[in-house]
């Protein structure tokens, strides 16, 4: 009976100990990836048509840490359109679910109206395939070529925007905007900045490419950001993120646990 115990208390140990190190190892390896950017400004009529395009830089980052539910921060730099400076800001991202979509709220100052509320919806295959394929600094994601020392390393099947066309031609980006409307767009200095997904689920796909805005100098246009089209996602840094605490005090709980079975089977 004593040697059944014995063997249940091993095992146990066994157990415990693996579970301990695949956590340690899982947390150990989270990283923060942090890009700069070129890629597309296109604003999409109510009947479909492209009234202005633009080309747009800044810096992306994405928390692996996050796991599913992705945080990050997206910066757009100001650029003019139709005469007028536009300025992007408060802007904030989260993945929806476990698909490969993100949703973005933010705050726009269009010409003489400002804090105009905008959601937008991009697939995020491209990305996402890339940082399963291992990123380090110094890799571009071209359009869904992910090249390394300028040489193709993979394809990640980036989407195409919603906005490309025959006339255009941009070519899929890591992150392309869809045709996808949320359900209710955030309100100005309230759900934008504080709840990431105020938005709501992608719900409305009506067919256009992009967001409308609700108000600004042009109510119903359609806005669009295609990050990477036809340009690309350069990483600039790959920081390894500390093991949680948590998870330390789990493991330390099972080895508590170990320890005790120990004491009892001696």
């Amino acid at each position: 009976m004593k040697n059944k115990q014995s063997k249940k208390a091993m095992h146990f140990s066994i157990s415990a100990v693996t579970i301990f190190l695949v956590l340690a190892a899982n947390s150990a390896s989270a990283s923060i990836f942090e890009f700069h950017f070129t890629g597309q400004y296109t604003l999409v009529g109510v009947d479909g048509s492209i009234a202005d395009r633009q080309a747009i830089e800044s810096t992306l980052t994405y928390d692996e840490a996050s796991g599913s539910g992705f945080t990050g921060a997206l910066s757009i730099a100001n650029f003019d359109t139709f005469g007028a400076t536009a300025s992007i800001y408060d802007i904030s991202l989260q993945r929806y679910g476990d698909t490969n979509l993100i949703v973005g709220n933010m705050l726009a100052d269009w010409n003489v109206n400002y804090g105009l509320p905008v959601s937008m919806v991009w697939d995020a295959t491209g990305l996402f395939s890339a940082i399963d394929f291992g990123l380090q600094a110094g890799d571009v994601i071209s359009g869904t070529n992910l090249k390394r020392n300028g040489v193709v390393v993979a394809d990640v099947n980036s989407a195409t925007p919603a906005s490309d066309n025959a006339q255009y031609d941009q070519g899929p980006a890591p992150l392309a905007m869809t045709s996808w409307n949320t359900e209710s767009l955030c309100t100005p200095g309230v759900d934008c900045i504080n709840n990431a997904l105020s938005g709501g689920a992608p719900s409305i796909d009506d067919g256009i490419a992009g967001s409308p805005m609700l108000d600004g100098p042009f109510p119903g246009f359609n806005i669009n950001f295609d990050i990477g089209s036809g340009n690309s996602l350069t990483v600039t840094q790959v920081s390894t993120v500390p093991v949680p605490a948590a998870a330390w005090l789990f493991g330390s709980g099972l080895m508590g646990l170990v320890g005790f079975a120990r004491r009892k089977k001696a």
